[in-house]
């Protein structure tokens, strides 16, 4: 449970959403949604448990709101890792993928609540509106920013930017590439959560492995990528020699 930190008088009645959301996340991110219980967590950081269906209409939509916010903040921190990276392309990509790596096994019960609709959703009536549209926006940002560091390896740049649709259009086999490398480093930050079925006593028993085999699955991943760019690149250029 979340250690209190302020008297219930220093919580604005317009900051006690933020500070629900920020202590049911808390709990969310080692224990899961079970462990949320939702008067406890109110009583600690000292608001009154009503302002729950104030702020969010219940118990579910809360747990939803709070899987959003924490789902923006790690887009938001990858991408800020992205665009200040200033080595080469492909630390860009690695240290976004590690990062990944890394928030995953702080948040495994967030993470799995983002990559199983049931958990976060069980009956389809929560993820709707607002919190539907957050999570639509938070994906495309999540895309934008693997893709610009995907086009900076095959155009040879290190962006401090999103790449602009317009350049990014020019070379649309990319977007295949970025696909590719968004399904390959979800899978792993998945596999690596150890709340994944198949993983769950490796993940528990022999955590090193799990690391190793993860640092090299993201270097391995690199290579198959620069692979795959460069022979996208000679390609062309082949096709242009020959037109």
């Amino acid at each position: 449970m979340p250690q209190r930190s302020k008297k219930s008088d220093d919580i604005g009645y317009g900051a006690s959403g933020q500070a629900i959301l920020d202590a049911v996340g808390k709990v969310l991110a080692t224990q899961g949604p079970s462990a949320v219980m939702v008067g406890e967590i109110c009583k600690e950081i000292g608001v009154a448990p009503s302002l729950v269906n104030y702020h969010f209409g219940g118990r579910e939509r809360l747990l939803a709101a709070a899987v959003v916010h924490e789902f923006e903040s790690l887009v938001a921190e990858m991408n800020r890792i992205t665009y200040s990276t200033t080595t080469s392309a492909e630390d860009q990509l690695r240290n976004r993928i590690r990062y990944r790596l890394e928030w995953t096994a702080a948040h495994p019960g967030i993470d799995s609540m983002i990559n199983y609709s049931h958990i976060i959703d069980p009956v389809g009536t929560v993820m709707q509106g607002e919190l539907d549209t957050r999570i639509g926006q938070c994906t495309i940002s999540d895309m934008v920013g693997l893709h610009t560091s995907v086009y900076g390896m095959y155009t040879g740049q290190v962006l401090d930017r999103p790449v602009a649709t317009d350049e990014s259009d020019q070379y649309p086999e990319l977007f295949e590439i970025t696909g590719y490398v968004a399904l390959s480093a979800l899978g792993l930050a998945t596999w690596m959560t150890g709340h994944h079925p198949a993983n769950r006593s490796v993940a528990d028993e022999q955590p090193e492995t799990v690391t190793h085999l993860a640092d090299t699955f993201v270097e391995r991943l690199i290579r198959h990528v620069r692979q795959e760019l460069d022979g996208l690149a000679a390609g062309k250029a082949h096709g242009r020699s020959t037109s």
